[in-house]
């Protein structure tokens, strides 16, 4: 990324500005005495072309929502996105995940699913104007196509509707009319780690590791993620617990521009009885 931008606030604002590292991705500073809080970028993220906007901690100064890219309207949205989509299904990472849904999660393994609760974290905005921004919103389409798989997946299986959530402090207005024409409810922060539960699923491309310990405590019954092999830092006794409890399957690579889902892997749980068994083992 070969720019820098500074952004002015009021003098009683934090000062915040994003800056390039020496691998050419944006992060975020202030100058306040009430720094925000951003993990650091790893390679994963580098290579996705995201800003992870759902990596603060808790209690942590949230970004401002992104404006609108000039120019944007709910109708323009919604027809990039039925473009976007209809490539999506057309490829083989999504035939492998409705299969993978179908065959080894949501219908083997002796008990039944019912998972309530579908989130979303972390997408970035769809039409926000900001710098290095503005060639990431097909990323988050493609993003936002694969939850929709896994949720429509679940819902043909299971019979019933699950609640849909999506968090990102990036998104603004226009986003949140977006996602709700296509039933999604915008949530703010951390509201969204607290709908999760262990009959939850999860999406979190190129989350950071705050966001990983969130949705590891919060046990969801299906994660879409990726590996833990970059987790240099953190809690790594959580983490290798994680990797008992749950199955997981590497899915395809797809080559898209900014690679919206490098390195992704599915992550779930076995039924109830079989977890609590491995529990008091």
């Amino acid at each position: 990324m070969p720019h820098t931008s500074r952004k002015k606030n009021n003098p009683h604002s934090n000062k915040r500005r994003e800056i390039v590292d020496q691998d050419g991705w944006t992060r975020i500073t202030t100058s306040s005495s009430t720094p925000l809080t951003v993990a650091p970028q790893n390679q994963t993220q580098g290579e996705s072309g995201q800003v992870s906007t759902s990596s603060v901690a808790v209690g942590a100064s949230l970004p401002l929502p992104m404006p609108a890219s000039q120019g944007s309207s709910l109708e323009g949205m919604r027809a990039q996105f039925a473009k976007i989509e209809t490539r999506w299904q057309d490829t083989d990472l999504c035939r492998s995940v409705e299969q993978m849904l179908r065959e080894r999660i949501l219908t083997t393994g002796g008990g039944e699913y019912h998972i309530a609760n579908c989130a979303l974290f972390g997408t970035g905005s769809f039409c926000g104007d900001a710098v290095h921004w503005v060639d990431r919103h097909e990323s988050a389409y493609f993003q936002l196509a694969a939850f929709r798989t896994v949720v429509r997946t679940i819902e043909r299986l299971q019979g019933h509707v699950p609640q849909v959530y999506a968090q990102e402090p990036y998104y603004n207005d226009l986003d949140v009319l977006f996602l709700a024409s296509l039933d999604v409810t915008k949530v703010d922060h951390p509201k969204g780690f607290e709908l999760l539960d262990r009959n939850s699923f999860a999406y979190s491309p190129a989350a950071e590791q705050e966001v990983e310990s969130q949705i590891i405590s919060r046990a969801p019954r299906i994660w879409l993620h990726r590996s833990f092999d970059h987790s240099l830092q953190g809690d790594r006794e959580s983490i290798s617990k994680f990797k008992r409890d749950y199955e997981h399957a590497v899915l395809p690579e797809l080559d898209l521009k900014n690679f919206p889902f490098h390195g992704s892997v599915m992550w779930w749980r076995g039924n109830d009885d079989t977890y609590e068994q491995v529990q008091t083992e």
